[in-house]
C-alpha cells in the first residue's frame, strides 16, 4: 500500500496552506494517520506551470501510489472541497512562482477535456467530517490555476497507464496567519482544524481500498 500526498509550495505571499498542512502532517501526524504513516509519502510540488507536470510524472513513477491525494489553498473557502473534476485548461489570473501566466491553454495536449476524480464514496466523506463539526462540501469546479492542473496530470498519468491508482484532490481554506498578514477579509480555517479534516479523508480512503488496515 503506498499513499502520495502533495501540497504546493509559496507563491507571491511566501505562505501557502496546502504546504504547511501536509508538513505538519508529516511531521507531527494526527492520531487517526499515525498508524498509516509508514504508507505514505508526502510532497511538496513546484508553483511551476510549465516543470509540473514533468515533477509529477517523476514522482508517480517513483511511488507509484495506490491513492494520490493533491491539497491546496483557495483563499476564500470557509470549508473542505472535495473536488469532483479536472480540467484541460490552463487560465490563469494570477502568475504562477515562476512568472507564467498561460491564458486558454490546455493542461495536455489531444487528451479529454476532463476527467473525474476516482476517490471511493466522496459523497460519504462530507458527512463523515460535518459529523465531526468540520464545515466540508464536493465542489464542481477546481478553477484554471495549479491546483486543477497537477490533479488533472494526476487523473491523466492513471487514465493512459489504466491504473487503478485512486485520485482526488481536496481544497482547503487559507491559515489565520494568512488573514493576519494579508487576507484581512478572507474566511479561514485553523491549522488543527484542517489536519483533523485531511487524516480523516486519508485515512478511510486507505481502510475502504485495503479493509484489511485498521479502521478509522
Amino acid at each position: 500500500m503506498r499513499v502520495l500526498i502533495t501540497g504546493f509550495e509559496p507563491n507571491d505571499d511566501g505562505l501557502n496552506a496546502s504546504e504547511s498542512v501536509v508538513v505538519s502532517l508529516r511531521d507531527n501526524p494526527t492520531q487517526e494517520l499515525s498508524q498509516y504513516l509508514h504508507y505514505i509519502d508526502f510532497k511538496i510540488m513546484p508553483g511551476n506551470t510549465n516543470g509540473l507536470r514533468q515533477v509529477v510524472d517523476e514522482t508517480l513513477k517513483v511511488v507509484s501510489p495506490d491513492l494520490c491525494i493533491g491539497i491546496g489553498q483557495a483563499r476564500g473557502y470557509n470549508r473542505i472541497a472535495l473536488e469532483r473534476m479536472a480540467k484541460n485548461l490552463r487560465y490563469f489570473v494570477t502568475l504562477d512562482r515562476a512568472g507564467n501566466a498561460p491564458k486558454g491553454e490546455k493542461v495536455v495536449p489531444n487528451a479529454p477535456i476532463a476527467y473525474w476524480n476516482s476517490l471511493l464514496e466522496q459523497d460519504s466523506l462530507v458527512s463523515l467530517l460535518e459529523s465531526r463539526n468540520i464545515p466540508a462540501r464536493i465542489s464542481n469546479d477546481c478553477g484554471t490555476h495549479l491546483c486543477n492542473q497537477i490533479f488533472y496530470h494526476f487523473l491523466h498519468w492513471r487514465e493512459t497507464r489504466k491504473s487503478d491508482m485512486k485520485v482526488g484532490f481536496v481544497h482547503i481554506p487559507v491559515l489565520p496567519e494568512q488573514v493576519i498578514k494579508y487576507w484581512a477579509e478572507s474566511p479561514f480555517m485553523p491549522m488543527e482544524m484542517t489536519r483533523q479534516a485531511l487524516s480523516l479523508i486519508i485515512s478511510r480512503q486507505i481502510q475502504m481500498i485495503n479493509p484489511k488496515l485498521s479502521a478509522v
